[in-house]
């Protein structure tokens, strides 16, 4: 049961951190801060398990923008705001770990968007035509009748 809510809140991360970030502007903002430590307040408030909870925060936390907002800040934020524990250098090498791997599909994908030109491939000319009219015709009437030439 537990894997099961917690793949769910995986899933809904997107809508539910909206929801999260209009009930508390402060402590879930777009510019990412870590809840992740108000968990079982929130589930208990928003009556979700503490499993779904933890689902909707692991897409949060493994997120861009908060791995570059966790490196660059000394406490989490409580829900009403107010600065609370200090980020331990475990949580800041963990988000600097997770944005490497983000940085290197990035700059592939830049990569792949150079080589190839914005006006794509050049399509190739046709083949001639090495059948008259009337055998196209013939091969088409047999195709339709289900029979081969």
């Amino acid at each position: 049961m537990y894997l099961i809510d917690r793949k769910r809140g995986s899933k809904g991360a997107q809508e539910q951190l909206a929801v999260l970030r209009r009930r508390w502007p402060l402590a879930s903002p777009a510019e990412p801060k870590d809840a992740i430590g108000a968990a079982d307040e929130i589930a208990s408030s928003i009556r979700w398990s503490l499993p779904y909870t933890l689902g909707v925060f692991a897409s949060w936390k493994m997120a861009p923008p908060y791995c570059q907002a966790v490196p660059c800040h000394d406490h989490r934020v409580a829900l009403d705001g107010s600065a609370a524990e200090t980020i331990d250098a475990d949580a800041k090498d963990l988000a600097t770990r997770q944005l490497a791997p983000l940085a290197a599909h990035k700059t592939a994908k830049k990569a792949t968007n150079v080589a190839e030109p914005a006006e794509g491939k050049p399509k190739p000319a046709p083949a001639p035509l090495t059948e008259t009219t009337g055998q196209l015709r013939a091969r088409v009437r047999a195709l339709l009748l289900g029979r081969t030439t």
